[in-house]
């Protein structure tokens, strides 16, 4: 797939309309909120169905925890964590839960994490605290059943650039080894957070152009054994480009990297159908986390 990533595409000649058709996911999909509403309901379901711990603390906040999927049998076994999107601003772990169906069918083990929203904090607040769930979940999963030597990331929209940031860490600057991202799969990302400034979202996000530049991905610091990057083919030419942009800039970075459009699906029904361990992509994210 990485033959598609022709770039040819300038947020910055975009009219006002169209930067809002291009860059706000809830303009690009007139129903978007009965996907939401769908993903939310199915959540409940799933916290119902699946092994788990949920609201775990990280951190100091109320919104600094996370939720732990996983059969009580597992013993070294892979860990995986995912970060939600919302722009930064908005949804919750809860309302993501049935994608860790995958994973715990799998006997993987599964962390899903909150981070306070913006503009409570700031865009470096939230990917500081992000890090701060990596490492727990690092000095933790043993407890769980986790091999701390066995983690791979990934991450839905504004989730998935909070990925691309976590990957551009020095680990070394909190005592750990720097390799500890095995793989990363990055959902439906946005890689340049400038164009927020110029987006109606950004009356909630509040983000300011020092934190847009400053929280700009570029590639990881670390090579990465596995990078997937996706996108749906329902989605705008814009947002698409943006995974195109990432995957071109990550690519040396990764001994492999595969790049996906995938089919009939647009930004908000992926939260539904990767639930679904035939999905060809949560194939693609089983196989990556089985480290």
């Amino acid at each position: 797939m990485l033959k598609r990533l022709k770039m040819n595409f300038n947020w910055k000649k975009l009219s006002i309309n169209d930067l809002e058709k291009n860059y706000n996911p809830r303009e690009a999909v007139f129903n978007f909120s009965d996907y939401i509403e769908k993903y939310k309901t199915l959540g409940k379901e799933f916290r119902k169905k699946l092994p788990c711990i949920l609201d775990v603390s990280y951190g100091d906040t109320p919104l600094q925890k996370l939720d732990i999927f996983g059969k009580k049998t597992l013993k070294n076994a892979s860990v995986h964590i995912f970060i939600h999107g919302g722009y930064w601003r908005a949804l919750d772990k809860s309302d993501h839960s049935q994608l860790a169906n995958p994973f715990v069918e799998n006997n993987i083990l599964y962390f899903s994490i909150n981070h306070d929203l913006c503009p409570a904090v700031t865009l470096s607040e939230i990917i500081q605290q992000v890090n701060s769930a990596i490492i727990w979940i690092y000095n933790n999963c043993k407890n769980y059943g986790g091999d701390k030597n066995k983690i791979t990331i990934s991450g839905h929209s504004a989730g998935a650039h909070l990925c691309a940031m976590i990957l551009e860490n020095n680990w070394k600057n909190y005592y750990l080894p720097p390799d500890i991202i095995k793989g990363a799969a990055l959902i439906s990302g946005i890689y340049q957070p400038e164009i927020v400034l110029n987006l109606s979202v950004n009356k909630e996000i509040k983000l300011s152009k020092n934190e847009a530049i400053k929280n700009t991905p570029k590639s990881p610091k670390e090579k990465i054994p596995i990078i997937l990057t996706c996108v749906g083919d329902q989605e705008p030419e814009g947002w698409i480009e943006q995974t195109k942009l990432y995957s071109k800039n990550a690519i040396n970075m990764s001994s492999h990297l595969d790049f996906s459009i995938l089919n009939d699906e647009n930004h908000f029904s992926m939260m539904i159908s990767f639930s679904n361990s035939e999905h060809k992509f949560v194939k693609k994210l089983i196989n990556m986390a089985k480290i």
